[in-house]
């Protein structure tokens, strides 16, 4: 192969393809990135196996072909670059870069080896507004298993409510976000657990537009795309927990806080609660929270919030221990400036609600007291 090419778009398409190269001494092949000349583009590719990416980008060619290359040892070359264009010319297994002032040249390897991996998605696919899907991906992501013991925990379920609607659910067992966003019709497809590791990598997309996305069922793979670049991943193998049971339909006790003064609380207590099993307790009682952090070791402290109770509310009063990291998690997601919390008793999830997104809520399994 034989182009030239703008450097800064280069440098943002290894950039991303580099993120899912694998160092697997037994697969040498999956620690290169393939690039591939077709016609006018340039077509780089990387996978581990469970996660691949495919970015394509314009160029002048002068000769096609394609080669692999180390991924680390291109990536920090050309990030090292400056100037405007690059050229890159390829004979056999040496890769020829040429830049202001620069010359350099890589071993790489043969291509056959390469796992093949998607490049494009079906016209009857699903879509959502790039935005939209960050958003929701921001809510539920941090809510995900990192206990590889449960490997359907460490995914996001994908589950159509309809031709019209995506349910998007995240747990560790302790904690639960669930977002539904709007999405326009494609090929229908059965509730699916995509990996957090791809998912991530889309939340890195910079941009506008809409993001595409095809559920392959017989392969065992979900394709995402946006513009030029193409996301797939392996699907998680099993069944996902029954969640809808445990989401509590009514409250005994609902209360009204305002983020910030209780974001500002909890950072407070959780001074004291890192070495006392990160516990804090929720006080409630005469239409006040108190938010209590006490320490054998260091301490304790109590900050009062004020709070508005609901008037349906069939409680006043209510003691309840969280852990602080989760309180600290969900405060962030939720952008409003107030936070809806409903209680059923001290030993019941509390759900977090964002009185602005009725498409979202969060769940909160209490620390049960000693």
């Amino acid at each position: 192969m034989k182009i030239e090419l703008d450097l800064n778009n280069f440098k943002k398409a290894i950039t991303t393809v580099s993120r899912v190269t694998s160092s697997k001494q037994q697969l040498p092949i999956l620690g290169n990135i393939l690039l591939k000349v077709e016609k006018s583009k340039l077509v780089l590719q990387a996978t581990n196996l469970e996660s691949s990416v495919s970015v394509s980008i314009p160029v002048k060619s002068e000769k096609e072909g394609e080669i692999a290359v180390p991924g680390r040892i291109l990536l920090d070359v050309v990030l090292s670059l400056f100037g405007d264009n690059l050229h890159l010319s390829s004979e056999k297994e040496h890769l020829k870069i040429e830049s202001y002032k620069f010359k350099s040249e890589i071993l790489g390897m043969n291509t056959t080896d390469f796992p093949k991996i998607p490049d494009k998605i079906k016209k009857e696919s699903f879509s959502v507004p790039l935005d939209q899907l960050k958003n929701a991906l921001e809510k539920v992501l941090f809510a995900v298993s990192n206990d590889e013991s449960r490997p359907v925990l460490t995914g996001i379920l994908f589950e159509p409510q309809d031709n019209n609607n995506l349910v998007i659910v995240g747990t560790d067992g302790f904690r639960l976000s669930r977002k539904k966003i709007s999405i326009k019709k494609g090929e229908n497809f059965d509730r699916v657990i995509i990996p957090k590791s791809i998912l991530y990598e889309i939340l890195k997309i910079e941009g506008d537009g809409e993001v595409s996305f095809e559920v392959r069922k017989n392969d065992g793979q979900v394709v995402f795309v946006f513009e030029e670049t193409v996301f797939s991943s392996r699907i998680i193998d099993g069944e996902y927990p029954p969640y809808q049971k445990i989401i509590p339909e009514g409250y005994n006790l609902k209360t009204f806080v305002d983020r910030d003064d209780l974001s500002k609380s909890v950072k407070l207590a959780s001074v004291f609660s890192r070495d006392s099993g990160n516990g804090v307790k929720f006080q409630i009682k005469n239409n006040k929270l108190q938010i209590i952090a006490e320490s054998s070791n260091s301490g304790k402290q109590e900050t009062e919030v004020e709070i508005k109770l609901d008037e349906k509310s069939v409680e006043k009063d209510l003691t309840i221990l969280f852990n602080y990291k989760f309180l600290e998690d969900i405060l962030k997601a939720i952008k409003s400036d107030d936070i809806e919390i409903e209680f059923n008793g001290q030993d019941k999830a509390g759900k977090f609600l964002d009185p602005k997104d009725p498409d979202f809520l969060h769940l909160i399994m209490p620390i049960k007291a000693n």
